[in-house]
């Protein structure tokens, strides 16, 4: 069976009717909005006319939670419950949505040890499942280049001790030390993940923040088998101008027609 086939909305900025066409003209399933830099923390109805324009630039969508200026596993434990009430509230907005599943980052910014509180994130990551799960939002985790997400063991810990499900993020695997200092493969690195793959972002690597394309079906070809080994249907094209969005989905495409 096909994936479903998403591509990221910074791509193109906030253009919503750039947007909209683009899903139609280029046959995508729909669109993931990543949610930092927008307001949704507004007057009620005006969230609720902001929730609608998304929802009428692509019907199919999943959401990137918010990750500037949050994080749940901080030590300082105001920090920490100030992020988990703000989480909330997006896991609110994608309920109102009726997105696919909202993705979040934990450690984000390479968010070392010192400052981490373990049992503290382990915490907060199970708070943010339940009540995420009380208002029908399907929750995940994403691996991310540093941090504590970065490395298979320490992810899977987490995830062993909270039941996540993951979106994996075939970019941060790669770019991540534990790939670069041949450790393992990212394909290992997939393999290697315990609970649910609910949903991938697709692009070869990032190095300083910057996403880079696959060159050839060689780059991810492997890591798409896995995908698909692991039974995850929902793929999103994380690139950030029309022009690597492209270059991807023509890598993407061609996997497809050989399956």
């Amino acid at each position: 069976m096909r994936p479903q086939l998403l591509f990221c909305h910074t791509a193109f900025a906030k253009d919503l009717q750039r947007i909209r066409e683009y899903v139609t003209s280029h046959a995508y399933d729909g669109v993931e909005w990543a949610w930092d830099g927008w307001r949704l923390m507004m007057p009620r109805e005006r969230r609720r006319r902001r929730l609608d324009d998304l929802r009428q630039a692509s019907p199919v969508s999943s959401a990137h939670a918010p990750y500037t200026d949050i994080e749940i596993g901080h030590r300082d434990p105001d920090h920490a419950a100030a992020a988990v009430r703000i989480l909330q509230d997006y896991i609110d907005a994608a309920q109102e949505l009726g997105a696919h599943h909202l993705n979040m980052h934990v450690g984000s910014y390479g968010l070392p040890l010192g400052e981490l509180s373990w049992d503290g994130l382990v915490r907060n990551v199970a708070t943010l499942l339940e009540y995420a799960a009380r208002r029908g939002v399907c929750l995940t985790v994403e691996n991310l280049t540093s941090g504590p997400t970065s490395d298979p063991e320490t992810l899977v810990r987490l995830l062993k001790a909270t039941g996540a499900p993951v979106t994996f993020d075939l970019g941060h695997a790669h770019g991540s030390a534990w790939v670069q200092e041949g450790r393992g493969s990212v394909v290992e690195f997939l393999r290697s993940i315990p609970t649910p793959i609910l949903a991938t972002h697709i692009y070869f690597t990032e190095r300083n923040d910057a996403h880079f394309v696959p060159e050839k079906l060689a780059d991810i070809g492997p890591a798409l088998n896995g995908l698909v080994a692991a039974g995850c249907d929902f793929w999103v094209l994380e690139l950030h101008t029309p022009e690597t969005l492209e270059q991807t989905r023509r890598i993407v495409d061609e996997y497809l027609a050989l399956r």
